[in-house]
Parts: structure tokens; sequence; C-alpha cells
């Protein structure tokens, strides 16, 4: 890793503690720091009353992504990161089981389908099944104006079934998350290309709009609304 000339001398011990306590002298980088909010508007939709088992497939549950930072501009002096680890399978897991318990009445969490569809103690009047689709994050810097950009194309893929797992919907939401990292001064410059842009945001984002773009599915869907209609007359 190359580090400018001016982060030496009189700030040299300062920045080797960041290095190492960052990872930069090892190669590795620990995991960008996830917290997404849930998006106020899934407080505003349409409950429905039922009690629904939830299951969240383990691929998703258990999500590390690993992404470069792409760096396009021609002649500028180039800088070597480790990979940014993005572990977003929990937290975005956490936000789902967050919505599920405001768009139905009731929420029974399921570990596993097959066995848990006949075998749980509760009623279900139907099951949420989420998984992954596919994830696309890209990291990139502009360095003539110090700026770091994420993006993060996330796809989920919904069912719902009845108790008997037969499908009742089925459906894929896509969004794209988005985040900005500017640096503004000297100081600022010297330990952003030690320690790292922040590209965490643009996964919460993504993970805010996709719990939200899911929420409005459920809660709109003719089939299901049809479903519950029927069950509960």
């Amino acid at each position: 890793m190359h580090y400018p000339k001016s982060v030496y001398g009189k700030y040299g011990y300062i920045v080797l503690s960041l290095l190492a306590l960052t990872g930069c002298l090892s190669g590795q980088r620990p995991p960008v720091m996830i917290s997404p909010h849930m998006d106020k508007r899934v407080h505003q939709v349409t409950q429905l009353p039922i009690n629904a088992g939830l299951y969240i497939e383990p691929h998703l549950r258990n999500y590390v992504q690993e992404a470069p930072i792409k760096q396009y501009e021609a002649g500028a002096q180039l800088y070597t990161f480790p990979n940014f680890v993005f572990p977003f399978g929990e937290p975005l897991s956490s936000k789902i089981e967050e919505m599920s318990k405001i768009i139905f009445k009731k929420v029974t969490l399921l570990d596993n389908l097959q066995s848990t569809a006949y075998g749980t103690n509760e009623t279900l009047d139907g099951i949420l099944t989420v998984g992954l689709k596919s994830s696309d994050i890209e990291l990139y810097i502009e360095q003539s104006v110090w700026r770091a950009i994420g993006r993060h194309n996330l796809s989920l893929r919904a069912s719902f079934l009845d108790p008997k797992l037969n499908k009742v919907w089925e459906s894929d939401i896509a969004v794209e998350g988005k985040g900005l990292d500017v640096v503004t001064s000297r100081v600022e410059q010297e330990w952003w290309r030690t320690t790292g842009p922040r590209f965490g945001p643009a996964v919460d984002d993504s993970i805010q709009q996709v719990t939200y773009e899911l929420a409005q599915k459920i809660t709109t869907s003719k089939e299901i609304s049809d479903y519950v209609h029927k069950e509960k007359p």
C-alpha cells in the first residue's frame, strides 16, 4: 500500500495506530458498519389481519459480500485498499423481521420451512418466504474531487404460501442503494486514504428501500388480499 509522504512525521504514530486498528497493515479490512433504519412509510401501510409464518432463507441470513474499489481517472495516483467486506445479510434479515411484525397481525419465525409448516404450535394463516436473488456492490473513487461513491443493486425474491406450502403469490423486488462520501480538508484526506471512505450508507439505503418495497407489494397484492379475505371472511 502506498502512503502519501505528508502522512509521516508528526502524525506517523497516529497513522500507524489507525492502520493497525483498521487492518491495513495485515491486508485485511474489518467489516463495513451497516445500520439501516426502518423506512417510516412502512408504518403507514395497511396491516393484514393474519398470523403469518416468516421464513428467511439461511443463505440470505448469513450473506457476506466483498467488493473492491475502482479508480477510473486516467493519470491519477492510485491507492491500494483491501476489499471492503459487507455482512449485510444479518441486518437485512432483521429489518425484514421488523417489517413483517408491522404488516401482519402476528408473526411466527420459522427455522425450517418443511418441518415447521406442520410442526409449529402456532396456527398459521400463511407463510412468507424471502430469499436473495442477486447483489452487486460497486465502489469507486473520483480523486479529482475526493469523492467516494457506493452503489448497491439488491434483489430479493419473496413468496406467500398457504399453510400447506401451496404458492399464493411470488414477486421479485429490486432496488438500487446509493451512498456518497466527500473529503473536505487535507487532514481528512490523509485519514481517508489510510482508513478508507464510508460505503456503508449505500447498503443501508438498499436495505431501507427493499424492505419498504416488499411491504408495499405484500399489502397491495390482489392474490394475497383475495386469499386473506377468503380465509378471514
